[in-house]
């Protein structure tokens, strides 16, 4: 099997201070030269010599480079310096902070000193599967002592490298017996989750160009929905599809909307379309109820794509039920658009979008649309301590991250993904992280696995 790497490197380049070296030269050169006039006569304005005067004042920084595969199984990491690197806190550095998606996997690094200030990290993994690793090179220091760790930015010397098939797979980790079944899937960018209203737990939906896959993972079951064109007059996205079905599937239908414009009802026996309602402005996002007799719609509040989005709550034959104005907003730039996540907590409450912060960690809203009274989502698993050990981990307050969380059933344990395209577990319990793979977070079984996806590139799951 033909391996590729999907990288996500957490390294922003930053511009140093052009002229700092030279200018400390001049500084080293004039105490040089002031001491040796010290020593044939005596200046008290003379500086005393001193050993901590650095080689250079200008910040020292990791460039870090990530290669296509050289070949089945091996990737090549390069890492560059501004300064000369201490090379044995450099490897201690990567072996302190390595983590990887499957230790029963036989993987292999070596690092190879091209010269003070470069090495290149050989990376073999030996077996043909999906896998991630981790490291973080913050420990490392300059030959001088100094750290490459910037609390601004913790992310800039983490890497991430990732073996990725052809085909995409879901991988289901069993944390009990830390063991991991990996299941062949789709290569998609799309990736929704389903509930099939208590079958077997959930499915995932893989859009695809010419065919979309209900995968049901634990019932190894599949349905191929065929692919339908976007008809004259759709409004265009960026998320790279003209279909965006519910979240919910029932056992005779489901309910979709195409080109972002018309909202269908589609018979799953035969895939044939019932149109419902046709929307004069671009459609957001949609949800239909866990009886299936209601589907919610967000679609653009401004003339344009703006971050408002109105609601429109319709029965199955596409009457009005209820609506809203300016009912979810999303941070966003103007024109884009992507899927706003929404969905129904039961019959008669929506659960709507908004941005996470401080005052809304979880980022949801929940709407009755019989008193139209909203309030914010809150989660009482999700305490101080466990927000304030996120932000520890990631090195700052990350709301991203809180809003990704996904609880295990006996709620002991939080699957979140983190901005570097990493999932991790938190056990709220003894408040320890475990590093489970790169890849797309889909969430929990009900037999307590972990269920993520490997695919080509990140894979959106709103």
């Amino acid at each position: 099997m033909r391996y590729f790497a999907m990288f996500a490197v957490a390294a922003i380049l930053l511009a140093g201070c052009q002229n700092a070296e030279a200018t400390v030269d001049n500084v080293n050169a004039s105490i040089v030269n002031t001491n040796k006039s010290a020593e044939a006569q005596s200046s008290p304005l003379a500086p005393p010599p001193s050993s901590t005067v650095p080689v250079s004042t200008e910040e020292p920084f990791l460039y870090i480079e990530q290669l296509e595969s050289i070949s089945s199984g091996q990737q090549l990491v390069q890492v560059k310096s501004n300064s000369d690197i201490d090379k044995l806190s450099l490897e201690q550095a990567l072996k302190n902070s390595l983590n990887t998606s499957d230790p029963h996997t036989e993987f292999s690094y070596t690092l190879e000193w091209e010269s003070p200030r470069f090495v290149q990290i050989r990376l073999r993994m030996l077996e043909e599967s999906p896998f991630s690793c981790l490291f973080n090179l913050d420990e490392a220091q300059t030959a001088d002592g100094r750290t490459y760790k910037n609390q601004d930015q913790p992310y800039r010397n983490k890497v991430v490298v990732q073996y990725s098939a052809n085909q995409g797979s879901i991988t289901l980790k069993n944390f009990q017996s830390d063991t991991n079944k990996v299941l062949p899937a789709w290569d998609t960018s799309w990736i929704k989750n389903i509930n099939d209203n208590g079958k077997n737990g959930p499915s995932f939906l893989f859009y695809g160009k010419e065919e979309h896959h209900l995968y049901d993972a634990l019932g190894d079951k599949i349905m191929n929905i065929p692919s339908v064109p976007a008809k004259e007059g759709s409004y265009g996205n960026d998320y790279g599809y003209h279909e965006m079905y519910s979240d919910r599937f029932y056992p005779e239908y489901t309910y979709m909307v195409l080109g972002n414009k018309i909202l269908y009802k589609i018979d799953l026996n035969d895939f044939s379309r019932e149109p419902l309602h046709s929307f004069e402005k671009p459609v957001y996002g949609m949800s239909s109820s866990p009886d299936g007799s209601k589907i919610a719609v967000l679609f653009a509040h401004d003339d344009y794509v703006g971050t408002g989005a109105d609601l429109l709550v319709l029965d199955k034959k596409g009457n009005k039920v209820f609506s809203k104005e300016n009912a979810a907003s999303m941070s966003h730039s103007d024109g884009f658009l992507f899927v706003y996540p929404l969905t129904w907590e039961d019959n008669s409450v929506l659960i709507l979008p908004a941005d996470s912060e401080e005052s809304n960690p979880l980022g949801r809203i929940a709407l009755d649309i019989r008193s139209s009274k909203s309030s914010i989502v809150q989660d009482e698993r999700l305490t101080d301590q466990v927000v304030e050990d996120i932000f520890a981990h990631e090195g700052q307050q990350d709301y991203y991250a809180i809003s990704k969380i996904r609880w295990s059933p006996d709620g002991k344990l939080a699957a979140y993904a983190s901005n570097t395209g990493t999932i991790w577990v938190y056990n709220r319990i003894d408040r320890t992280f475990e590093f489970v793979a790169a890849g797309t977070l889909l969430g929990w079984m009900p037999d307590g696995t972990l269920a993520w996806a490997d695919t080509a590139s990140p894979a959106y799951t709103f």
